[in-house]
């Protein structure tokens, strides 16, 4: 039961350091060689002390993604996909972002790949600025919708 107690406390401090997930927990467990049956009552433990909360982490991954990398919603989903977070929590983690903020990125986004992007081909110039911006994981209409408001409004030498 002694290594057990050392296992927890390792994985303890390991976890006051970020925001983790099961998935990552239980991978980082296996890597350092933990039995099985010690990984599943370690995870169960910092389930019930708090030091892992799916809900939380989701929160926190989502937001800090969008502010920090500037990643769209399907980026982030996906990410949050792959470490096995449940639907109802990615809804909960991308509730973290501001739609008005969202779609401000985007324009950003569009704005800066205009001053960079010939606009002699005007279908090559449309997909030029929409390229970058789905690249990071935003929702194809929302970026084809903003490019045309932003055309409309003559922001976009043609």
């Amino acid at each position: 039961m002694k290594e057990y107690e050392k296992q927890l406390a390792r994985m303890r401090r390991w976890c006051a350091m970020q925001e983790r997930c099961e998935v990552e927990t239980r991978i980082h467990a296996n890597n350092l060689g933990y039995p099985k049956e010690n990984i599943e009552k370690i995870i169960r433990r910092l389930t019930e002390e708090q030091f892992l909360n799916e809900e939380r982490f989701a929160k926190l991954y989502a937001g800090g993604k969008f502010r920090n990398k500037r990643w769209g919603r399907q980026r982030i989903i996906g990410e949050l996909r792959a470490r096995q977070i449940p639907e109802e929590i990615i809804r909960k983690g991308l509730s973290e972002i501001d739609e008005e903020e969202y779609r401000q990125t985007i324009v950003n986004l569009v704005k800066h790949k205009i001053e960079v992007t010939d606009p002699s081909n005007v279908l090559l110039f449309k997909h030029r600025l929409a390229k970058s911006a789905i690249g990071k994981g935003y929702e194809p209409e929302l970026v084809h919708q903003i490019i045309e408001e932003l055309m409309k409004n003559k922001q976009v030498e043609q």
